[in-house]
């Protein structure tokens, strides 16, 4: 729920605030909101909250606060508060639990124990991959209990198990598998096979990468060689494309792709799947091994397991790199040194797959799930949705899985196999679903939001109303922005939030990174023919940071439009804009104070500071022997001069918006320019007060 950002101080409720391991200049802020909300929020006075998780982020910083009994943590329960990139509140959301009462908080048994009644009670026999337990306070139908929080993963145990155990009476409250499954299958928690011990070591930082190669399926034969699905269970061995065997063809190894591993694990002379963002590892039966090898060159067919292997670790540290390096958004597991760890060979061989703390575990059965890029990346959703909610992801009205096929369903579309007129153009699991074996789900589905009948709120069947919204806005504004507030979005979000409240989220987080309001406005009806019926959108104008531009021949500016700059930000877009000066204004050098007024019942007014350096004639800059080359340039921009040791340049676009920073390490240099878009520009050189112009293809 979000709350109105400016009430009237509330002095019936005496709040204690405590904060360790985070650390936010915005912290006093966000309290002081939380004070000022306590009456919507209806805090007992009991009740405090610490920083638990601060996220510095594109669409600005946003600070979690966790809901504490008596210094215990209440289980799932928190107020997360987001402040723009002005400093500003700009939304809010909760799981906040006013019906905890004022129990006492001294356990009478300790973690040691509650872990052995745990481990009693699951009956695992072989090695532990994961197990924490945490001392909480947890409403259990409507009573207050301090309980005991236990969550194990071990080899001969399909899932991630949470018992919570009482911690006053050692009773077992509850047991149940937290994984998040990618598709609706029962498991058997006791089922067993291939039990083979070893110890769970964990990933240690590596210095020994290197590059090397494979052979993977981008994202699945089907799409790569648009062809329809032509076998079926009974008889697979009757389609090109068979889905039922380890069995590879001459038309399954056609439609492999063969791609670069940036980073690969090379220490002794063995090669092994791991990166800065992935690592192969032993977590759940059946074991096969971890696929090492001596040369950096993973080219197995579809009927080696380590096929699968690799194919799981290409589409996972691809889609990390990407979010991390390209979009430039943070998002890493919180655990296991900032590495997901996976298994491509797991849940006791059944035909399903997982997500569970910093783990991702895939079944076989049908197309083996590491098979399909599309069940990698549905499951790697669940976990960016669980890092960038600093561990507090929700998976109400079906939340987590429509986030989950939306990000598999970006990336197969992104690579153009399918046209919008062919059915599998919508489907998510192109290969691994959409047959005999289960129907898969789409990014066309026609229900909207809310769901009542029980026939439909089935958390995977509910997720697709999600997808099917984000796709329709990704159709239009193109996969990087989409990708971008969709990610930033989920991270204001909390572990109880809905469809609706994310799609708030996203837009709010496009505001906050001022995307144009043509992308707010599609955003906004997108969602709400998807039923999210999202409140109208007041005036607001981001600030117009200062700007920098040189004087033409004639040594004078003649001052431009700032419309795209000032980018006012109103339902439908309707706001009317003025500038002054005027457009077409000649200027000569100098600074001069740009003022832009939006007016859309009400007005903003933003201002910002031009600054009009002198003309700077074909000598002044030839004398200092600069050479910029190639130019145009596509990827990279070479810089070659007599530069000092001080020397700095500034990038900036048409519009007199600086781009990019550098300091130059020396008389040559190479820029990588591959993230700015197409046009002209300005590169100005500090020290040697010379510029020059190169043009971006």
């Amino acid at each position: 729920m979000k709350f109105k950002l400016l009430v009237a101080f509330v002095v019936s409720v005496v709040f204690s605030f405590t904060s360790f391991a985070q650390f936010s200049s915005n912290e006093s802020a966000a309290k002081e909101w939380i004070k000022a909300n306590s009456r919507e929020l209806n805090i007992q006075p009991f009740h405090t909250f610490t920083l638990s998780f601060v996220r510095k982020g594109l669409a600005g910083e946003t600070l979690r606060f966790q809901q504490m009994l008596h210094d215990v943590p209440v289980i799932g329960s928190e107020i997360v508060v987001n402040f723009s990139n002005e400093n500003k509140v700009a939304f809010s959301s909760n799981s906040y639990d006013e019906k905890i009462a004022n129990i006492n908080t001294t356990p009478a048994i300790t973690k040691s124990a509650a872990i052995a009644i745990s481990n009693n009670e699951l009956r695992f026999k072989d090695f532990i991959t994961f197990q924490e337990a945490k001392l909480g306070v947890k409403n259990m139908d409507g009573v207050t209990k301090l309980v005991y929080r236990v969550i194990t993963n071990a080899h001969d145990l399909t899932g991630s198990w949470e018992v919570i155990v009482d911690a006053n009476t050692s009773a077992i409250l509850s047991k149940k598998d937290i994984a998040v499954y990618y598709h609706n299958k029962v498991v058997d928690q006791d089922k067993s096979k291939n039990k083979e011990k070893e110890k769970n070591k964990k990933s240690t930082l590596s210095t020994n990468f290197v590059g090397g190669t494979a052979y993977v399926f981008n994202p699945d034969p089907l799409s790569q060689a648009h062809a329809a699905y032509a076998g079926n269970y009974s008889s697979p061995a009757s389609g090109t494309y068979p889905n039922d065997t380890d069995a590879t063809n001459t038309s399954l190894d056609a439609a492999r792709t063969l791609v670069t591993l940036p980073e690969i694990d090379l220490t002794a002379g063995v090669y092994k799947l791991k990166s800065s963002y992935a690592e192969i590892k032993e977590l759940e039966a059946p074991n096969k091994g971890l696929f090492t090898q001596a040369n950096p060159n993973f080219l197995f067919t579809r009927a080696a397991d380590g096929f699968e292997a690799v194919n799981a670790f290409y589409h996972i540290d691809n889609s990390l790199r990407y979010i991390n390096e390209t979009l430039g958004v943070s998002c890493v597991p919180l655990t296991n040194g900032g590495v997901l760890y996976f298994d491509p060979s797991g849940v006791n061989g059944d035909d399903n797959s997982y997500y569970t703390n910093g783990t991702l575990t895939f079944g076989e059965g049908g197309v083996d799930d590491a098979e399909d890029a599309d069940v990698i990346l549905h499951e790697l959703g669940h976990g960016l949705h669980d890092w960038i909610t600093g561990g507090n992801s929700s998976s109400s009205t079906g939340l987590g899985e429509g986030s989950g096929d939306y990000w598999a369903m970006s990336y197969s579309r992104s690579l153009n196999q399918w046209t919008s007129t062919d059915a599998a153009y919508n489907w998510v699991f192109s290969w691994d679903g959409h047959n005999e074996w289960w129907n898969g789900r789409v990014t066309n589905y026609t229900r909207t939001y809310p769901q009542t009948s029980a026939t439909y709120t089935e958390i995977h069947e509910y997720g697709q109303i999600w997808a099917t919204a984000l796709m329709k806005i990704f159709d239009v504004i193109g996969r990087t922005k989409m990708d971008t507030a969709f990610l930033e979005g989920l991270a204001l979000t909390n572990g109880t939030s809905n469809q609706k409240t994310a799609a708030t989220a996203v837009r709010q987080a496009a505001i906050n990174m001022n995307y144009p309001c043509a992308d707010i406005q599609t955003m906004t009806t997108k969602f709400n023919a998807a039923g999210y019926a999202l409140t109208a959108l007041p005036l607001s104008m981001a600030p117009i940071s200062n700007q920098t531009v040189q004087a033409d021949a004639t040594n004078t500016y003649t001052l431009p439009s700032y419309a795209t700059l000032a980018n006012p930000i109103v339902a439908n877009c309707t706001a009317t804009l003025t500038q002054t000066p005027i457009v077409g204004t000649v200027l000569a050098p100098g600074v001069y104070t740009i003022t832009m007024v939006a007016t859309s019942g009400t007005s903003v007014t933003r201002t910002f500071q031009l600054t009009i350096t002198p003309y700077l004639g074909v000598n002044d800059v030839t004398k200092n022997n600069i050479i910029l080359y190639p130019n145009p340039a596509t990827t990279v921009l070479n810089v070659k001069g007599d530069f000092d040791t001080n020397e700095n340049i500034t990038i900036y676009n048409v519009l007199g918006q600086i781009v990019m920073t550098k300091k130059l390490s020396g008389t040559e240099e190479s820029i990588s320019i591959v993230n700015l878009a197409k046009g002209v520009y300005t590169i100005q050189f500090t020290t040697l007060n010379a510029t020059y112009k190169f043009i971006k293809e």
